[in-house]
Protein backbone atom coordinates (compact mmCIF):
# COMPACT_ATOMS: atom_id res chain seq x y z
CA UNK A 1 0.00 0.00 0.00
CA UNK A 2 1.53 2.89 -1.18
CA UNK A 3 0.90 6.96 0.23
CA UNK A 4 -0.69 8.04 -2.47
CA UNK A 5 -3.32 5.18 -1.99
CA UNK A 6 -3.61 5.54 1.54
CA UNK A 7 -4.57 9.16 1.27
CA UNK A 8 -6.38 8.46 -1.86
CA UNK A 9 -9.49 8.51 0.98
CA UNK A 10 -8.78 11.85 2.28
CA UNK A 11 -10.42 13.90 -0.47
CA UNK A 12 -9.37 17.26 0.74
CA UNK A 13 -5.95 16.36 1.49
CA UNK A 14 -3.67 15.19 -1.53
CA UNK A 15 -0.27 14.41 0.23
CA UNK A 16 2.34 12.47 0.27
CA UNK A 17 5.77 12.02 2.05
CA UNK A 18 7.44 12.83 -1.27
CA UNK A 19 5.73 16.31 -2.00
CA UNK A 20 2.66 18.20 -0.66
CA UNK A 21 0.10 19.93 -1.71
CA UNK A 22 -3.13 21.46 0.23
CA UNK A 23 -5.78 21.68 -1.64
CA UNK A 24 -8.16 24.53 -0.79
CA UNK A 25 -11.07 23.79 2.61
CA UNK A 26 -14.43 23.25 0.90
CA UNK A 27 -17.37 25.99 1.41
CA UNK A 28 -19.03 25.64 4.29
CA UNK A 29 -20.88 28.37 3.98
CA UNK A 30 -24.13 26.27 2.11
CA UNK A 31 -23.61 23.87 4.96
CA UNK A 32 -26.08 23.80 8.06
CA UNK A 33 -24.68 23.60 11.43
CA UNK A 34 -26.08 21.80 13.95
CA UNK A 35 -28.23 23.04 15.97
CA UNK A 36 -27.35 26.15 15.38
CA UNK A 37 -29.82 27.84 17.16
CA UNK A 38 -28.07 26.72 20.83
CA UNK A 39 -25.40 28.89 22.59
CA UNK A 40 -22.38 27.00 21.32
CA UNK A 41 -19.11 28.49 20.79
CA UNK A 42 -18.10 28.97 16.91
CA UNK A 43 -15.22 25.87 17.61
CA UNK A 44 -18.20 23.26 18.62
CA UNK A 45 -20.66 24.52 15.68
CA UNK A 46 -17.92 23.90 13.66
CA UNK A 47 -17.27 20.45 14.59
CA UNK A 48 -20.83 19.78 14.56
CA UNK A 49 -21.08 20.85 10.95
CA UNK A 50 -18.04 18.88 9.87
CA UNK A 51 -19.37 15.66 12.10
CA UNK A 52 -22.67 16.23 10.21
CA UNK A 53 -20.82 16.54 6.78
CA UNK A 54 -19.22 13.67 7.11
CA UNK A 55 -22.75 11.72 8.41
CA UNK A 56 -24.20 13.26 4.56
CA UNK A 57 -21.51 11.77 2.38
CA UNK A 58 -21.97 8.29 3.98
CA UNK A 59 -25.83 8.58 3.58
CA UNK A 60 -26.10 7.48 6.96
CA UNK A 61 -25.26 9.57 10.15
CA UNK A 62 -25.20 6.38 12.06
CA UNK A 63 -22.32 4.93 10.23
CA UNK A 64 -18.65 4.96 11.00
CA UNK A 65 -15.72 4.41 9.67
CA UNK A 66 -12.90 2.34 11.37
CA UNK A 67 -9.76 0.30 10.10
CA UNK A 68 -12.25 -3.06 10.74
CA UNK A 69 -14.88 -2.14 8.70
CA UNK A 70 -17.96 -0.35 9.18
CA UNK A 71 -19.71 -0.49 12.38
CA UNK A 72 -23.41 0.50 12.98
CA UNK A 73 -23.59 2.75 16.32
CA UNK A 74 -26.81 2.27 17.90
CA UNK A 75 -27.21 -1.55 17.82
CA UNK A 76 -27.46 -4.46 20.34
CA UNK A 77 -27.96 -3.30 23.78
CA UNK A 78 -26.74 0.78 21.71
CA UNK A 79 -23.85 -0.90 21.70
CA UNK A 80 -21.87 -0.13 17.85
CA UNK A 81 -21.66 -4.27 17.65
CA UNK A 82 -23.54 -4.92 14.28
CA UNK A 83 -21.07 -5.01 11.29
CA UNK A 84 -22.88 -3.65 7.59
CA UNK A 85 -21.80 -4.46 4.46
CA UNK A 86 -23.25 -2.84 2.21
CA UNK A 87 -26.38 -3.83 3.72
CA UNK A 88 -25.91 -7.46 2.72
CA UNK A 89 -27.43 -10.01 5.46
CA UNK A 90 -24.76 -12.49 6.76
CA UNK A 91 -24.60 -16.09 5.05
CA UNK A 92 -22.45 -18.36 6.62
CA UNK A 93 -21.83 -20.77 3.77
CA UNK A 94 -20.82 -17.94 1.11
CA UNK A 95 -17.73 -18.01 -0.11
CA UNK A 96 -14.74 -15.02 -0.04
CA UNK A 97 -14.48 -13.63 -3.13
CA UNK A 98 -11.05 -13.80 -5.00
CA UNK A 99 -10.25 -10.35 -4.93
CA UNK A 100 -11.42 -10.12 -1.12
CA UNK A 101 -8.95 -13.11 -0.69
CA UNK A 102 -5.65 -11.30 -2.65
CA UNK A 103 -6.71 -7.91 -0.63
CA UNK A 104 -6.65 -9.49 2.70
CA UNK A 105 -3.26 -11.79 1.64
CA UNK A 106 -1.82 -8.06 0.60
CA UNK A 107 -2.48 -6.32 3.98
CA UNK A 108 -1.02 -9.12 5.78
CA UNK A 109 2.64 -9.16 3.56
CA UNK A 110 5.64 -7.96 4.87
CA UNK A 111 3.18 -7.39 8.42
CA UNK A 112 4.21 -8.98 11.93
CA UNK A 113 0.84 -7.16 13.24
CA UNK A 114 -1.91 -6.93 10.77
CA UNK A 115 -3.79 -3.72 10.73
CA UNK A 116 -6.82 -5.69 12.59
CA UNK A 117 -3.88 -6.78 15.18
CA UNK A 118 -3.73 -10.24 14.24
CA UNK A 119 0.10 -11.66 15.01
CA UNK A 120 1.05 -12.96 11.45
CA UNK A 121 3.02 -16.47 12.27
CA UNK A 122 3.00 -19.63 12.50
CA UNK A 123 4.87 -22.72 14.11
CA UNK A 124 6.92 -25.00 11.83
CA UNK A 125 6.95 -28.97 13.24
CA UNK A 126 4.76 -30.83 15.42
CA UNK A 127 7.57 -31.38 18.14
CA UNK A 128 6.18 -29.35 20.60
CA UNK A 129 3.16 -30.68 20.59
CA UNK A 130 2.57 -32.56 23.78
CA UNK A 131 3.88 -29.15 25.60
CA UNK A 132 1.01 -27.96 24.63
CA UNK A 133 -0.70 -31.11 25.73
CA UNK A 134 0.18 -31.02 29.18
CA UNK A 135 -0.92 -26.88 29.49
CA UNK A 136 -4.31 -28.75 29.00
CA UNK A 137 -6.59 -26.09 30.73
CA UNK A 138 -5.45 -23.60 28.46
CA UNK A 139 -5.91 -25.48 25.23
CA UNK A 140 -9.38 -26.56 25.74
CA UNK A 141 -9.66 -22.65 25.91
CA UNK A 142 -7.83 -21.86 22.89
CA UNK A 143 -9.58 -24.57 20.77
CA UNK A 144 -12.55 -23.69 18.44
CA UNK A 145 -16.04 -24.30 19.81
CA UNK A 146 -16.81 -27.21 17.55
CA UNK A 147 -13.81 -28.94 18.61
CA UNK A 148 -14.48 -27.93 22.55
CA UNK A 149 -18.52 -28.93 22.01
CA UNK A 150 -17.39 -32.23 20.42
CA UNK A 151 -14.15 -33.14 22.93
CA UNK A 152 -16.70 -32.74 25.96
CA UNK A 153 -19.56 -34.82 24.12
CA UNK A 154 -16.89 -37.64 23.03
CA UNK A 155 -15.63 -37.68 26.84
CA UNK A 156 -19.31 -37.99 28.23
CA UNK A 157 -20.48 -40.65 25.62
CA UNK A 158 -17.35 -42.53 26.23
CA UNK A 159 -17.23 -42.54 29.80
CA UNK A 160 -21.20 -43.69 29.58
CA UNK A 161 -19.59 -46.77 27.23
CA UNK A 162 -17.27 -47.46 29.44
CA UNK A 163 -19.40 -47.87 32.40
CA UNK A 164 -22.41 -49.80 30.41
CA UNK A 165 -19.58 -52.18 29.43
CA UNK A 166 -18.56 -52.49 33.57
CA UNK A 167 -22.23 -53.07 34.42
CA UNK A 168 -22.86 -55.37 31.69
CA UNK A 169 -19.90 -57.78 33.41
CA UNK A 170 -20.93 -57.49 36.71
CA UNK A 171 -24.46 -58.52 35.75
CA UNK A 172 -22.39 -61.05 33.49
CA UNK A 173 -20.09 -62.25 36.46
CA UNK A 174 -23.16 -62.45 39.29
CA UNK A 175 -25.51 -64.42 36.93
CA UNK A 176 -28.05 -62.10 36.44
CA UNK A 177 -28.31 -62.70 32.64
CA UNK A 178 -28.83 -66.38 33.21
CA UNK A 179 -31.73 -67.84 31.87
CA UNK A 180 -32.63 -69.70 35.02
CA UNK A 181 -32.36 -66.53 37.30
CA UNK A 182 -34.63 -64.58 35.37
CA UNK A 183 -37.82 -66.32 36.12
CA UNK A 184 -40.37 -64.61 38.68
CA UNK A 185 -40.25 -67.81 41.39
CA UNK A 186 -36.34 -67.37 41.08
CA UNK A 187 -34.57 -66.72 44.76
CA UNK A 188 -31.66 -65.26 42.99
CA UNK A 189 -30.77 -61.56 43.98
CA UNK A 190 -29.41 -59.66 40.80
CA UNK A 191 -27.12 -56.31 41.81
CA UNK A 192 -28.57 -54.17 39.39
CA UNK A 193 -33.04 -54.78 39.07
CA UNK A 194 -34.01 -54.80 35.20
CA UNK A 195 -31.00 -55.47 33.29
CA UNK A 196 -31.24 -57.69 30.84
CA UNK A 197 -28.96 -56.80 28.17
CA UNK A 198 -26.01 -54.49 27.08
CA UNK A 199 -28.17 -52.22 26.03
CA UNK A 200 -30.30 -51.46 29.42
CA UNK A 201 -27.03 -51.74 30.95
CA UNK A 202 -25.93 -48.42 29.11
CA UNK A 203 -28.74 -46.95 29.85
CA UNK A 204 -27.98 -47.23 33.45
CA UNK A 205 -24.64 -46.12 33.33
CA UNK A 206 -26.29 -42.75 31.45
CA UNK A 207 -28.68 -42.86 34.46
CA UNK A 208 -26.32 -43.11 37.35
CA UNK A 209 -23.97 -40.62 36.23
CA UNK A 210 -26.14 -37.96 35.77
CA UNK A 211 -28.97 -38.88 38.42
CA UNK A 212 -31.55 -39.48 36.52
CA UNK A 213 -33.42 -41.80 38.22
CA UNK A 214 -36.37 -42.80 36.23
CA UNK A 215 -36.84 -45.47 38.65
CA UNK A 216 -37.10 -48.99 36.61
CA UNK A 217 -33.25 -49.58 36.82
CA UNK A 218 -31.62 -49.83 40.62
CA UNK A 219 -28.99 -51.47 42.59
CA UNK A 220 -28.96 -53.42 45.24
CA UNK A 221 -27.36 -54.35 48.39
CA UNK A 222 -26.39 -58.13 47.34
CA UNK A 223 -23.03 -56.65 45.36
CA UNK A 224 -20.64 -54.56 46.65
CA UNK A 225 -18.49 -54.11 44.04
CA UNK A 226 -21.25 -52.78 42.41
CA UNK A 227 -21.66 -50.42 45.13
CA UNK A 228 -18.21 -49.12 44.83
CA UNK A 229 -18.89 -48.96 40.61
CA UNK A 230 -21.63 -46.37 41.64
CA UNK A 231 -20.09 -44.12 43.75
CA UNK A 232 -16.64 -44.01 41.09
CA UNK A 233 -19.53 -43.25 38.36
CA UNK A 234 -20.80 -40.38 39.71
CA UNK A 235 -17.55 -39.13 40.80
CA UNK A 236 -16.28 -39.38 37.19
CA UNK A 237 -19.41 -37.71 35.94
CA UNK A 238 -19.00 -34.47 38.50
CA UNK A 239 -15.53 -33.85 37.31
CA UNK A 240 -16.38 -34.16 33.61
CA UNK A 241 -19.12 -31.94 34.73
CA UNK A 242 -17.00 -29.26 36.48
CA UNK A 243 -14.57 -29.33 33.48
CA UNK A 244 -16.85 -28.52 30.95
CA UNK A 245 -18.64 -25.72 33.20
CA UNK A 246 -15.34 -24.39 34.18
CA UNK A 247 -14.08 -24.24 30.41
CA UNK A 248 -17.53 -23.01 29.01
CA UNK A 249 -17.15 -20.54 31.73
CA UNK A 250 -13.87 -19.11 30.16
CA UNK A 251 -14.27 -19.43 26.82
CA UNK A 252 -17.52 -16.98 27.42
CA UNK A 253 -15.52 -14.44 29.49
CA UNK A 254 -12.35 -14.40 27.50
CA UNK A 255 -12.55 -11.26 25.85
CA UNK A 256 -11.27 -12.45 22.10
CA UNK A 257 -13.39 -9.83 20.24
CA UNK A 258 -13.32 -6.99 22.55
CA UNK A 259 -10.94 -5.36 20.94
CA UNK A 260 -12.61 -5.42 17.97
CA UNK A 261 -14.45 -2.08 19.34
CA UNK A 262 -10.70 -0.11 19.48
CA UNK A 263 -9.92 1.70 16.45
CA UNK A 264 -6.68 3.25 15.83
CA UNK A 265 -6.10 5.68 12.99
CA UNK A 266 -5.00 4.57 9.59
CA UNK A 267 -2.27 6.50 9.32
CA UNK A 268 0.40 7.87 11.63
CA UNK A 269 1.42 11.08 11.22
CA UNK A 270 4.80 13.62 12.38
CA UNK A 271 4.50 16.65 13.37
CA UNK A 272 6.50 19.33 15.26
CA UNK A 273 5.35 20.09 18.93
CA UNK A 274 7.01 22.85 20.79
CA UNK A 275 10.19 22.49 18.50
CA UNK A 276 10.68 18.68 19.04
CA UNK A 277 9.27 15.95 16.25
CA UNK A 278 6.75 13.65 17.22
CA UNK A 279 5.16 10.66 15.60
CA UNK A 280 1.31 10.99 16.47
CA UNK A 281 -1.13 8.13 16.41
CA UNK A 282 -4.63 8.38 17.26
CA UNK A 283 -6.90 5.70 19.23
CA UNK A 284 -10.68 5.36 20.29
CA UNK A 285 -12.76 2.70 22.38
CA UNK A 286 -16.47 2.67 21.05
CA UNK A 287 -18.37 1.06 24.17
CA UNK A 288 -19.29 3.52 26.27
CA UNK A 289 -18.03 0.88 29.17
CA UNK A 290 -14.73 2.08 28.48
CA UNK A 291 -11.57 -0.17 29.39
CA UNK A 292 -10.04 0.35 32.66
CA UNK A 293 -6.09 0.97 33.66
CA UNK A 294 -5.52 1.62 30.29
CA UNK A 295 -2.15 2.12 28.64
CA UNK A 296 -0.31 2.05 25.36
CA UNK A 297 3.31 0.79 24.48
CA UNK A 298 5.26 0.67 21.27
CA UNK A 299 7.85 -1.39 19.37
CA UNK A 300 9.81 -0.83 16.52
CA UNK A 301 10.84 -3.70 14.54
CA UNK A 302 13.43 -3.64 12.47
CA UNK A 303 17.28 -5.64 11.42
CA UNK A 304 20.08 -4.39 13.70
CA UNK A 305 23.79 -4.94 13.16
CA UNK A 306 25.82 -4.41 15.71
CA UNK A 307 29.25 -2.79 15.85
CA UNK A 308 30.88 -6.41 16.14
CA UNK A 309 29.09 -7.43 13.54
CA UNK A 310 26.30 -9.33 14.57
CA UNK A 311 23.06 -8.93 12.87
CA UNK A 312 19.73 -9.39 14.18
CA UNK A 313 17.26 -9.31 11.10
CA UNK A 314 13.99 -9.11 13.11
CA UNK A 315 14.87 -6.55 16.33
CA UNK A 316 11.88 -5.09 18.62
CA UNK A 317 13.20 -2.33 20.39
CA UNK A 318 10.40 -0.27 22.90
CA UNK A 319 9.15 2.71 21.92
CA UNK A 320 7.75 5.05 24.27
CA UNK A 321 4.18 6.55 24.19
CA UNK A 322 2.20 8.81 25.69
CA UNK A 323 -1.07 11.29 25.96
CA UNK A 324 0.82 13.82 27.24
CA UNK A 325 1.88 16.20 24.43
CA UNK A 326 5.87 15.92 25.19
CA UNK A 327 4.83 11.52 25.00
CA UNK A 328 5.02 11.51 28.31
CA UNK A 329 1.96 9.20 30.89
CA UNK A 330 1.49 5.85 28.84
CA UNK A 331 -1.82 5.47 30.87
CA UNK A 332 -4.65 7.07 28.82
CA UNK A 333 -8.66 7.50 29.57
CA UNK A 334 -10.40 6.85 26.19
CA UNK A 335 -13.28 8.57 27.08
CA UNK A 336 -13.16 9.89 23.68
CA UNK A 337 -10.76 9.44 20.40
CA UNK A 338 -6.82 10.46 22.16
CA UNK A 339 -3.69 11.15 20.56
CA UNK A 340 -1.06 9.48 21.84
CA UNK A 341 2.27 10.80 20.83
CA UNK A 342 5.92 9.04 20.58
CA UNK A 343 8.89 12.04 21.29
CA UNK A 344 11.75 11.66 18.47
CA UNK A 345 14.80 12.29 20.22
CA UNK A 346 18.54 10.85 20.36
CA UNK A 347 16.91 7.93 22.42
CA UNK A 348 14.33 7.10 19.12
CA UNK A 349 14.67 4.76 16.63
CA UNK A 350 13.31 7.76 14.27
CA UNK A 351 15.97 10.14 15.51
CA UNK A 352 17.77 9.76 12.18
CA UNK A 353 14.84 9.38 9.83
CA UNK A 354 13.95 11.70 7.27
CA UNK A 355 11.00 12.05 4.67
CA UNK A 356 12.75 10.40 1.85
CA UNK A 357 13.90 7.20 4.00
CA UNK A 358 10.55 6.75 4.61
CA UNK A 359 10.00 5.60 0.74
CA UNK A 360 12.94 3.18 0.93
CA UNK A 361 13.45 1.93 4.58
CA UNK A 362 12.02 -1.28 5.93
CA UNK A 363 10.59 -1.20 9.66
CA UNK A 364 7.33 -1.84 11.04
CA UNK A 365 6.02 0.42 14.56
CA UNK A 366 3.08 -1.95 16.41
CA UNK A 367 1.23 -0.07 18.57
CA UNK A 368 -0.33 -2.04 21.65
CA UNK A 369 -3.28 -0.78 23.92
CA UNK A 370 -3.76 -2.99 26.85
CA UNK A 371 -6.31 -2.46 29.38
CA UNK A 372 -9.15 -4.52 32.25
CA UNK A 373 -12.91 -5.10 30.82
CA UNK A 374 -14.96 -3.99 33.36
CA UNK A 375 -17.71 -6.28 33.08
CA UNK A 376 -15.30 -9.38 33.76
CA UNK A 377 -12.47 -8.15 34.54
CA UNK A 378 -10.09 -9.69 32.08
CA UNK A 379 -7.47 -8.00 30.59
CA UNK A 380 -7.15 -7.22 26.98
CA UNK A 381 -4.47 -6.54 24.64
CA UNK A 382 -5.52 -5.08 21.07
CA UNK A 383 -2.69 -3.87 18.39
CA UNK A 384 -2.05 -1.91 15.35
CA UNK A 385 1.14 -1.61 13.03
CA UNK A 386 1.98 0.68 10.69
CA UNK A 387 4.93 0.56 7.68
CA UNK A 388 6.92 3.21 6.52
CA UNK A 389 4.46 3.87 3.74
CA UNK A 390 1.99 4.86 6.57
CA UNK A 391 3.69 7.13 8.41
CA UNK A 392 2.93 11.07 6.27
CA UNK A 393 5.21 13.56 7.50
CA UNK A 394 4.30 17.14 7.82
CA UNK A 395 0.63 16.28 9.16
CA UNK A 396 -1.24 16.52 12.44
CA UNK A 397 -4.55 15.27 13.21
CA UNK A 398 -7.99 17.10 12.82
CA UNK A 399 -9.20 17.97 16.35
CA UNK A 400 -12.67 17.45 14.98
CA UNK A 401 -13.71 13.98 17.19
CA UNK A 402 -15.03 16.15 20.25
CA UNK A 403 -17.82 19.19 20.88
CA UNK A 404 -20.11 20.31 23.17
CA UNK A 405 -23.80 20.24 22.81
CA UNK A 406 -25.43 22.41 24.86
CA UNK A 407 -28.87 21.53 24.03
CA UNK A 408 -28.43 17.80 24.77
CA UNK A 409 -25.33 18.70 27.81
CA UNK A 410 -23.11 15.77 26.43
CA UNK A 411 -19.90 15.80 24.18
CA UNK A 412 -21.01 14.96 20.59
CA UNK A 413 -18.03 11.96 19.55
CA UNK A 414 -17.33 11.59 15.88
CA UNK A 415 -15.36 8.12 15.12
CA UNK A 416 -15.56 9.23 11.41
CA UNK A 417 -13.28 11.74 11.94
CA UNK A 418 -10.44 9.80 13.45
CA UNK A 419 -8.52 9.14 10.65
CA UNK A 420 -8.77 13.02 9.91
CA UNK A 421 -5.72 14.96 9.52
CA UNK A 422 -4.00 18.34 7.89
CA UNK A 423 -0.82 19.58 6.59
CA UNK A 424 0.81 21.57 9.29
CA UNK A 425 4.40 23.66 8.76
CA UNK A 426 6.92 20.85 9.94
CA UNK A 427 10.36 21.19 8.59
CA UNK A 428 11.32 18.39 5.74
CA UNK A 429 14.59 17.29 7.86
CA UNK A 430 15.08 13.90 10.30
CA UNK A 431 15.14 14.87 14.12
CA UNK A 432 19.05 14.61 14.00
CA UNK A 433 19.49 17.28 10.87
CA UNK A 434 17.45 19.41 12.91
CA UNK A 435 19.35 19.18 15.73
CA UNK A 436 22.61 19.96 14.22
CA UNK A 437 20.84 22.56 12.49
CA UNK A 438 20.54 24.60 15.87
CA UNK A 439 23.84 23.24 16.94
CA UNK A 440 25.45 25.31 14.30
CA UNK A 441 22.87 28.35 14.91
CA UNK A 442 24.10 28.48 18.34
CA UNK A 443 27.49 27.93 18.18
CA UNK A 444 27.29 30.63 15.17
CA UNK A 445 25.74 33.21 17.48
CA UNK A 446 28.75 32.79 20.20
Amino acid sequence: MGSRGIVSSFPNHGVDNLGMENDDKADMGNKKFARSDTTLSEVDLDILSKQNMVGEERKDPNLVDSSMGNLHIGGFFGQPIEASNNGSRWNPFRKKSGIMSVMHVQSKRNRLVSKHGKINTYNRGTDQQERLLKDFFTSMIDLSWFWTIFCFSASFFISWLFFGVIWYLIALGHGDLDPANLVEDSNHTVCVENINDFAESFLFSLETQHTIGYGGRATTGQCSLAIIVMAVQSIVGVVISACLAGIFFAKFTKPTSRGETVMFSKNALISMRDGVLYLLVRLGDLRQSHLLECHVSGHFLSKKTTPEGETVPYHLAQMEFGSELDGSCDYIQPFWPIVVAHRIDSSSPLYAVAPRDLQTMQFEIILTLEGTTPETGNTVQTRTSYLPQEILWGQRFEHTCVAYDKELSKYAISYAMLSRFVQDRTPRLSAKALEERDNEKGADIE
